[in-house]
């Protein structure tokens, strides 16, 4: 076998050197680090490197561990790294491992170019040791088990890190694959090579604490207190299938806690900022949603008019605020009717028909959106030529029928709260 002596240059992105490289420094918004592995006395790309991008100062201690793999011409990039310090590490099963420190600073893109040469690898003594009960019983199962202690979450605990980074650190087969992971904040928890065409977003494993099925695994791994877990164990897809049944093809995680007793359930909310829907294991169901939104408003908009025609006056704008045949109230009540108890209903409809078992859009937020067109739609299409423009009747019609349950689904597909487990 043999090791590799790896030279890492770095370049700006105007000249980088390596056919395949130079192309990526030339895209418009290119990659905050990119950059190519090659064979040192070939000069070919070398598919399959593993490259890991560690922070190494303390203050970005919770930073995510990022790791890429070459593809086959030897093509990798980091697409955000934050301002900092890092350990660079290739491993390669041909070549085998080196770190090499890079400093990233803010606004800086990087170009890296990877040389590996080969050198004699020095093997580990080898070492015997007697299994455990535990172990032998895994074995028999034909599957070696991953298991976290207490004792092992402690140091990590310490640092007010949460559980999904620590499984990243301590289980072999685990990553974060997206998200900031600071505490507090969702990020995604795979296993690594679960692929799914079905499920294109997070494909988070099922989680059991203390026997019992949690219905989002997602918002557990992420909100669970360390000091709380007696154990953990990993277990991978496919034995997760033969052990849990065919619905467990992310895999498993199982939680012992210390007391044994049911987790308090509490409403996590989303992070400041749009919502991220590769949490998420199924896209925005948009047509569903739009189709849901359109009825609903038309049919409150109808339900409004029939309610309010007693009252208000439909032939010009100057009529329908001057001329109210009705007293205070119930002219108030009409208006209410015909601008706000739609809007009300149609944010409704949209955040059931776009909730998800991951998260939820908010009734109220997609309603003011949804009043935001409608209200002034409902205006214009009021006016007549006398008091209005060219075209202000048809661009109204147009807000207040399409414009307003379109604002709706947006929001809802922009602005969710995640479930409570």
């Amino acid at each position: 076998m043999w090791l590799c002596g790896i030279v890492v240059l770095l370049y700006g992105m105007d000249g980088l050197p390596g056919g395949g490289v130079g192309e990526l420094a030339a895209q418009e918004g290119p990659p905050r680090i990119s950059g190519r592995v090659v064979d040192r006395d070939t000069g070919a790309g070398v598919e399959g490197a593993e490259i890991a991008l560690v922070p190494l100062r303390e203050e970005e201690a919770d930073s995510v561990r990022a790791e890429r793999v070459t593809d086959g011409v030897g093509l990798f990039q980091f697409e955000r790294a934050a301002p900092g310090v890092y350990a660079l590490t290739v491993t390669h099963i041909a070549y085998g491992a080196f770190q090499e420190r890079l400093t990233v600073t803010a606004g800086e893109r990087l170009a890296l170019r990877v040389t590996l040469s080969p050198a004699a690898i020095v093997l580990d003594p080898v070492v015997v040791e007697a299994a455990s009960r535990d172990q032998r019983s895994a074995r028999a199962l034909g599957t070696a088990r991953r298991r976290v202690t207490a004792e092992q979450l402690a140091p990590i605990a310490s640092t007010g890190n949460h559980l999904a980074n620590a499984l990243a650190q301590l289980v072999p087969g685990v990553r974060v694959r997206s998200g900031r992971s600071q505490p507090g904040e969702l990020v995604c928890l795979e296993f690594r090579g679960v692929t799914s065409f079905a499920q294109p977003g997070c494909l988070t494993p099922i989680v059991i604490v203390d026997n019992v099925r949690q219905s989002n695994g997602l918002v557990t791994l992420n909100t669970i207190p360390l000091t709380v877990i007696q154990s953990i164990e990993a277990v991978p897809p496919g034995e997760a299938g033969v052990r849990y049944g065919a619905d467990s093809n992310a895999g498993v995680i199982i939680i012992e806690t210390r007391s044994g007793g049911p987790l308090p359930g509490r409403s996590q909310d989303t992070p400041a900022g749009l919502y991220n829907w590769a949490l998420e294991s199924r896209p925005y169901p948009w047509t569903r949603a739009l189709a849901a939104a359109g009825a609903a408003n038309a049919l409150g908009l109808l339900a409004g008019y029939a309610l309010s025609n007693r009252c208000l006056n439909f032939e010009s704008l100057a009529r329908h605020f001057y001329e109210a045949e009705c007293g205070f109230l119930v002219n108030a009540g009409s208006r209410l009717a015909l601008y706000g108890a739609p809007q009300a209903g149609v944010g409704f409809v949209v955040a059931r028909v776009g909730g998800t078992d991951l998260s939820q859009g908010s009734m109220w937020r997609n309603a003011v959106a949804s009043a935001i067109l409608s209200a002034p739609g409902v205006v214009l299409a009021l006016t007549t030529d006398e008091d209005g423009f060219s075209g202000s009747r048809g661009l109204g019609i147009v807000m207040a029928t399409v414009g307003a349950p379109a604002a709706a689904v947006l929001a809802d597909r922009l602005f969710r709260r995640v479930r409570s487990r």
